[in-house]
């Protein structure tokens, strides 16, 4: 599944944790206890925001040896 050069594989990291933040959030909307919006806000919106940081480290970081 993780294969390729190192950006391929921080790009396909990021989207693995873009995806299971948009899974969470699709259980809990399904979820009908009240604990269901605490894990939907700190556990899906936590996957989302490390998923986009992820991302975001992906474009702009380099090896030394690229140009």
């Amino acid at each position: 599944m993780l294969h390729g050069d190192s950006m391929e594989r921080r790009l396909q990291i990021s989207g693995i944790l873009l995806l299971l933040g948009v899974l969470v959030e699709m259980l809990c909307i399904v979820w009908t206890r009240p604990i269901a919006f605490i894990v939907f806000v700190v556990i899906g919106g936590l996957f989302l925001a490390l998923g986009i940081s992820a991302y975001l480290m992906a474009l702009i970081s380099r090896h030394h040896g690229e140009p």
